[in-house]
């Protein structure tokens, strides 16, 4: 991603100190964590599920103007076609 000049953050309603752990028992992570403890940020892009708690798997990619050029509301993870398609996404901000 950062030879495309984009950055990839990671957000979760999960605690920092959690996301700390989260990251050290997989060797570190080639992306950036971030808490949203408050759930905020989920609220804020409507992704926040019914229990109030956690958000659903979701993807938004955000431009240099902080313009939301592409979204997922819940993106599939484990399909790799997926991550393609953010990819085409990121490579369209570019042109």
């Amino acid at each position: 991603m950062q030879a495309l000049g984009a950055e990839l953050l990671l957000c979760s309603t999960d605690s920092a100190p959690a996301l700390a752990v989260f990251a050290a028992s997989l060797g570190g992570l080639p992306y950036l964590l971030g808490s949203d403890a408050t759930r905020a940020a989920a609220r804020a892009y409507g992704v926040l599920r019914a229990d109030e708690v956690t958000a659903a798997r979701s993807m938004f990619l955000i431009d240099a103007d902080g313009i939301l050029r592409y979204e997922n509301r819940s993106f599939p993870a484990a399909d790799p076609a997926s991550y393609d398609r953010v990819l085409e996404a990121v490579q369209q901000l570019r042109v």
